[in-house]
């Protein structure tokens, strides 16, 4: 039977699972906007679970709010059943806002619940405010969603190597270490294909690439240093 959750001590390794959840929940904040509250929950004291919480105007919340009956009904049903999440419909108890909500409880490597996620969506937005939220961004990216890894990273070489090769004020000498630094910035490099594909495309040797990669970290390593003292 699993040990109740009142009577576990915690680690610091489960405070680290925790925290480490709140890039997630911010990002989240920024996508969903203003009309939904994220709650990041510690089950280490009910009585001030609330450890982290973006857009708590929704429900008057702030850190340090206790853990919600919903919170409890999910980690008794997760000694039944196993199930981590749930989607439901919610009121508030206060005003009888009603909500699209989602609870998830994060557990830690030895599979006990040591917290929780809890989106509520507030259903009491005009449409209006929902179209600008999800139809008005003001951080436009193009994302690949490609199903092949090599189609991927050639989706990315084709444009910049036309750009660069076509700008006639990077000169001749500098272009092949000018279409390595972009494909860097991007993160290519990670994917241990990309190198195979730029040397083919480029007609380089691997050891070219590395000899442009190691210079570039270098730059970029001192130019932080730089800049922390």
């Amino acid at each position: 039977m699993m040990e109740s959750i009142s009577t576990y001590t915690f680690i610091e390794q489960d405070r680290v699972i925790l925290r480490s959840q709140i890039p997630f929940i911010e990002s989240l904040g920024a996508l969903f906007g203003e009309s939904c509250e994220i709650v990041l929950h510690s089950f280490e004291a009910l009585h001030a679970s609330v450890i982290h919480i973006v857009n708590g105007h929704i429900t008057g919340r702030k850190i340090g709010a206790p853990v919600t009956n919903i919170a409890l009904e999910k980690l008794s049903e997760f000694k039944r059943n196993k199930e981590k999440w749930a989607v439901y419909f919610s009121n508030s108890s206060k005003d009888n806002k009603p909500f699209k909500s989602s609870s998830t409880l994060i557990t830690n490597d030895e599979n006990i619940p040591i917290g929780m996620i809890c989106m509520n969506y507030s259903l009491d937005i005009s449409l209006h405010s929902l179209v600008k939220n999800f139809y008005e961004p003001n951080n436009n990216k193009q994302e690949n969603f490609s199903q092949d890894v090599n189609n991927l990273v050639l989706t990315h070489l084709e444009p910049i190597r036309n750009q660069v090769y076509n700008n006639n004020e990077i000169p001749s000498k500098n272009k092949v270490q000018e279409i390595i630094r972009q494909l860097n910035e991007l993160g290519l490099f990670e994917l241990p294909i990309t190198n195979k594909i730029v040397s083919q495309d480029l007609g380089i040797s691997s050891a070219t690439i590395y000899k442009h990669l190691r210079a570039l970290n270098k730059s970029i390593k001192l130019k932080v240093e730089k800049n922390s003292v």
